[in-house]
Order: structure tokens, then sequence, then C-alpha cells
């Protein structure tokens, strides 16, 4: 076959450059997940996209310990069930992405009715807690991903289940594509859908989600000082379809480590966002950091990666359709016994143990 020029050359440095990605990734120390006896009340949580799904999942089964949770670009607590004629698959990806019409997207009466139950039989924590918690939405107008059809279920369910509408914050009015939003003029331009999904919209997103379940935060601080560690996520890991990484992060700030107890905030990254796919760039250069360093938070940032073979999970997302019980007809990805939830809750847990 005849060398088209130049290609020898592209292809010797596109292997050149993911070899070096790898041998960084290889290389990288990664330490126990230490104790730092953080105060596990005051835990929240956030993420986008499969990450947005995944925050109400840990939110919705552990919300003894929650103030409250951001989503971005995210459908309502168990979506996947909406709809009983179709498989959580197919719901997932369409009733609660990109719906035809309102009428054939989140089911919400019935989520809420699948909640209420769970909270009854001790499956998740009761429903009372969520009367004193903040929850922040957002929706970019320019979002055909996750659409705002979808979205508006999200605001509808958490009223359902008991958060006053005070304090639920809203915002779909920005035209942002499917994208974390952030203030970096080097990030892709607001409206634009596509990797690593991290916008420059003209406002910090972290910030403004961290500010409404913490009221009163100071703004982010200009300059960092800790380094992120990177931890053994395997340790915590009890079943072998999780999908997620060996590797997780963690930011923080000095405080935290020498003795003040410190809230916990926990992000999710979405599908194609893990560390093996984009490097830092959403565990480091999304903004939370900053809030941290000046807040004296810990920010916990779990990873997924890309399975192709068993659990399928092409994409890297977080699990809300059931694909970490392979071969289930029932799984459970949305209890406090689903095995995702089960490996971040006890990092959690290890987080507010008392130091050594």
């Amino acid at each position: 076959m005849k060398q088209i020029p130049g290609t020898r050359i592209r292809t010797g440095l596109a292997v050149t450059l993911l070899l070096a990605f790898a041998t960084a990734h290889a290389q990288e120390q990664t330490i126990k997940l230490p104790a730092y006896d953080a105060d596990i009340h005051k835990t929240s949580v956030s993420g986008l996209s499969s990450g947005a799904f995944m925050t109400s999942q840990l939110y919705m089964v552990f919300s003894d310990i929650m103030m409250g949770a951001g989503i971005v670009a995210g459908g309502p607590y168990l979506c996947a069930k909406s709809w009983a004629a179709n498989t959580l698959v197919q719901n997932a990806t369409t009733t609660c992405m990109n719906p035809l019409t309102a009428s054939t997207g989140p089911n919400t009466p019935v989520l809420v009715k699948h909640a209420a139950l769970l909270a009854d039989y001790g499956y998740i924590d009761p429903l009372k807690n969520l009367q004193d918690d903040r929850i922040y939405i957002f929706s970019g107008s320019r979002d055909k991903t996750v659409t705002t059809t979808v979205v508006n279920q999200t605001r509808e369910f958490f009223k359902s289940v008991g958060v006053p509408e005070a304090s639920i914050q809203y915002n779909k009015s920005i035209a942002a594509g499917h994208a974390f939003v952030t203030d970096n003029d080097t990030d892709a331009a607001c409206a634009l859908t596509q990797p690593p999904y991290i916008n420059d919209c003209d406002f910090e997103q972290s910030a403004t989600i961290l500010n409404h379940i913490y009221p009163g935060l100071k703004p982010p601080a200009a300059q960092l000082g800790s380094a992120v560690i990177a931890f053994d996520q395997s340790e915590f890991i009890d079943s072998a379809y999780t999908s997620m990484s060996d590797t997780a992060y963690a930011y923080v700030p000095a405080a935290c480590q020498n003795g003040k107890s410190c809230p916990i905030h926990v992000v999710f990254h979405g599908c194609k966002q893990g560390a093996q796919v984009i490097g830092d760039k959403y565990y480091a250069q999304t903004g939370y950091n900053r809030m941290a360093e000046a807040n004296d938070l810990i920010m916990l940032y779990p990873q997924v990666q890309p399975s192709t073979t068993t659990p399928l999970n092409p994409e890297g997302c977080w699990d809300f359709w059931g694909y970490s019980s392979p071969g289930n007809p029932n799984p459970d990805y949305y209890t406090r016994n689903a095995p995702q939830l089960r490996a971040i809750h006890k990092m959690i847990t290890r987080l507010a143990e008392p130091r050594s």
C-alpha cells in the first residue's frame, strides 16, 4: 500500500506521546489514602453527566452525611427505571439523555415512589434527611446530550422528595454545550460539545456549586499550598466489575492535614473524563482545589475508566444503568449495596477516621 507522505512521522509522534503518557501514569506514586478526621456529616457531592447521575445516587443513598449536591447536565435519581417497558440501558440512553418529547422523558412520579420505597426498606437513607439540604442544578441551553427537558425533571424530583424549593438553585440560562463550566479562556468555547467537555463560559462552576452548598465561602485561593494526592483506589473496591481505576485523587489543604476537621466534597467526572483519558484536566484544573484551599475543604476525586470487555463501559462512564452487575437482570447500582457506591463510601469513611 502506498505510504501517505508524513503519515509515518505523525504516527511515530502519536505513539511516542501515548507511551510517554502511559509511562507517566505507570510511574505515578500512589499512597494509601490517609485518615484526616474529616467532618463526615458535612459531606457533599457534585458531578457532570454520568457523574451527575452518580452524584444523585451517592447523595440519595447516603443522605445522612450529606449537606447538598451539584448536578451538572444530569437527570433524576433512578432515571433508568423510568419506563418498565424499556430496558435499563434503553432508558439511560434515550429517556435520560435526549428524549423525543417531555412525555417520553424521565417518569418522575414513578421515580419518587421507587425512592420512597427504597428509603422505607432501608436500602437508602431516610428522605427526611433532605429537608435542610441545598441543591445546585445546571443545564446548558446548547446541550443536546442531556437536554434541559431531562434536567427539568431533576429539579422536580428533588422538590418531590423533600428539598425545599428555596434551597434549589437551577441555572438553565447559559448557552453552554455538554460540559463542565469554567472561567478559563484556554478551555473550549462555551457553546461547544467536544472532549474534554470543559468549557469557558466566564464563570467558575465549581465555586458556584460549593458556595451554594456551603454559603459564605471565601473566594478561590490564587494558588495552592499542597499537592494533589494520588492514592490507591483499588483498596476500596470489592467487585471485579466496577470499571473503577486503580488510582484516584484527593486535594487536602494543609489545615485539614494538620488538625482541622474539614468537610468532604466528592467530585465525579463525566464520561471520557477520567484521568486515564484526560490526565489531570478534571481533578486539577476545574477550580475545585483553589476553593478547597481557601475554605479548608477536602476534595475527593474517584475515578472510573473505559472498559471494552466485562463490564462493558467503553466511554468510561459512571454506572447509572447497571453495567457493574453484568448478567444480573435486576442490577443494583443505586443502593448502599451497589459496587461503585460501596467503594466511594469506604473512601469517605477513611477520610473521616481519626488521624493515625
